[in-house]
C-alpha cells in the first residue's frame, strides 16, 4: 500500500540538534522523524556545529 507522507514542521524535532534554529517553512516526514527520535537515546544531540578541518 503506497501512502502519502504526513508532513509536519521540522521545528518539532529541534531538540535533537545542538543549535536549535527555527525553520517553520521546512517540512519533514512525521513517520520517518518519529522513528529516528525513538531510536536515539533520550538526551542525544546531533552535533550540527561547524567543523574546522586542518
Amino acid at each position: 500500500m503506497n501512502q502519502e507522507a504526513f508532513m509536519v514542521m521540522s521545528d518539532l524535532y529541534n531538540r535533537l540538534f545542538v543549535n536549535q534554529v527555527s525553520t517553520p517553512q521546512q517540512m519533514v516526514n512525521y513517520t520517518v522523524w518519529n522513528r529516528i527520535m525513538q531510536s536515539l537515546p533520550k538526551d542525544y544531540k546531533l552535533p550540527d556545529e561547524p567543523v574546522n578541518y586542518i
